[in-house]
């Protein structure tokens, strides 16, 4: 486990001091090159307070730029949740309901399929003319794309169920429900966990690229107002960001799943 850990700790010093390495090449080359690969001091040192911009005008500072992207994070952070709890919820109901009924499966899967293989960030301009960039399209925007996610993921999960325990408990006397709910719901958590872990990484990207074009705040319209005015440090500091926000939900949805699926035999 102490191997584990050292080996990602180096990667992520080898990733610093490759681009620190990088970036004073670039300050050597020429000064615009500077500014496209900027040293880690000028990117905390300086664009990093000056985050404090968008607080009216404030003068960079380090308090008002965590403010700004703290409340902005936040403003993410509650796309990205309310996005996964619609998406995740009308996908798991809408898998369960098209996989249990093979009826419905013949009929609704081959559009779901068809779905998947739109690019999601294909559709932003869509949804822009249909919302207009308000709150609630980016929302629903972030849900569609997990919806879909979920929706496969629970079908091809009920179509790889064991069908060994389906028929014992049918041998046993169990009635459809029973199946249904008794065997196959349960068996079937592990694969909505993993797609929860699929769906949560592909949040967080869908996020940023619905606020990148139409939002008026979050960390997608700081990134695209950095992106406008050159300022690669504070793109920078958006990514790690992002990094550091993904990782951290990745760990809490790991501790639900590891909760959730305890009952489960392991190894």
């Amino acid at each position: 486990m102490k191997a584990k850990y050292a080996r990602k700790i180096c990667a992520i010093l080898f990733l610093v001091l490759a681009w620190e390495a990088a970036a004073l090449i670039a300050r050597a080359a020429s000064q615009y090159a500077a500014i496209l690969v900027p040293t880690w001091g000028t990117v905390f040192g300086e664009e990093l307070p000056g985050f404090a911009s968008f607080r009216g005008g404030a003068a960079p500072n380090y308090a008002d730029a965590l403010i700004v992207l703290g409340q902005n994070s936040l403003i993410t952070i509650r796309r990205v949740l309310l996005g996964l709890l619609v998406g995740g919820v009308t996908g798991v109901l809408t898998g369960i309901v098209i996989g249990l009924r093979p009826t419905l499966r013949g009929m609704f899967y081959p559009v779901v399929r068809l779905l998947c293989n739109i690019p999601l960030l294909a559709l932003i301009a869509l949804f822009l003319v249909w919302f207009g960039g308000k709150e609630q399209g980016i929302v629903i925007y972030i849900a569609f794309g997990l919806w879909i996610i979920y929706t496969t993921n629970v079908i091809e999960a009920i179509d790889r169920a064991d069908r060994t325990r389906i028929n014992f408990a049918r041998t046993l006397g169990a009635s459809n429900q029973k199946i249904y709910t008794n065997v196959i719901l349960p068996m079937i958590v592990p694969n909505i966990i993993n797609a929860s872990k699929v769906a949560l990484g592909v949040a967080w990207a869908v996020a940023l690229g619905g606020e990148f074009l139409a939002a008026q705040d979050g960390l997608g319209r700081l990134l695209i107002l950095s992106q406008q005015y050159m300022k690669t440090g504070r793109m920078l500091i958006i990514l790690i960001l992002f990094i550091i926000l993904t990782g951290l939900f990745s760990w809490l949805l790991k501790l639900v799943g590891d909760r959730l699926t305890r009952w489960m035999p392991k190894g």
